[in-house]
């Protein structure tokens, strides 16, 4: 018998950032597809361009679908959510994993913060919050891609593989793999250094490849022709 998941469609955490702001924390579904495009509405262009590489105007409805229809298995995502003047709730983030093929144990990871909640702290407890939620799912590992920005973010990536055996390049990309149960935490510490240069526009994280669309109303998962 399975065990019980602790990051389920009832999971609910609330916390409070450097600033002492409230958030919540929770799965995202379906219904989130109204917060998903008004936060992306609160990306500037350089956030944009940090989490899609390229120039992005708009979510396409495909894309909206995508991002928000998710099983929870082959593409899990988390939100932070925060409740506004008049009650409503307002999306500051979203971690996301997709497995590269079906029922694969190696996920590509993303993060994405609006602007006005980077620097609190949101994106490190989003990431910790994945890599949890991603190992009681049988992920093993997950996949970064980053784009060679400038010498600093090189010199990361070199102290997260000093032999260079898990950094390879993918088309303009640098792909590298961490293992999340035996990766330690100094490892971790410079992801979120990456995640953060990426947040001011020092560089670019991807998010998983299929995900890297322009504007083509088609958005395929991993595996998929």
């Amino acid at each position: 018998m399975d065990s019980p998941r602790r990051f389920d469609a009832q999971w609910r955490e609330r916390l409070t950032l450097a600033d002492g702001s409230q958030v919540e924390l929770r799965l995202v579904r379906p219904e989130d597809a109204e917060l998903l495009r008004q936060g992306f509405e609160r990306l500037s262009p350089r956030s944009r361009l940090g989490r899609f590489h390229s120039p992005k105007s708009r979510l396409t409805e495909s894309e909206v679908h995508y991002f928000t229809a998710v099983d929870g298995e082959q593409h899990l995502a988390l939100g932070a959510v925060r409740q506004g003047p008049e009650g409503q709730e307002e999306g500051l983030g979203v971690a996301r994993f997709i497995r590269l093929t079906q029922g694969s144990e190696e996920a590509e990871a993303a993060i994405t913060v609006v602007d006005t909640a980077q620097g609190k702290g949101l994106g490190r407890i989003l990431m910790e919050r994945l890599v949890d939620a991603a190992r009681e799912r049988g992920v093993e590992r997950f996949e970064f891609l980053v784009l060679p920005g400038n010498a600093a973010m090189v010199r990361l990536l070199d102290e997260l593989n000093p032999d260079g055996t898990q950094v390879r390049k993918e088309e303009d990309a640098l792909c590298f793999t961490l293992p999340l149960a035996t990766t330690p935490r100094r490892k971790w510490n410079l992801v979120f250094i990456l995640l953060g240069l990426a947040a001011q526009g020092a560089l670019s994280v991807l998010g998983p490849a299929r995900e890297r669309t322009e504007e083509s109303e088609t958005v395929r998962p991993p595996g998929e022709p």
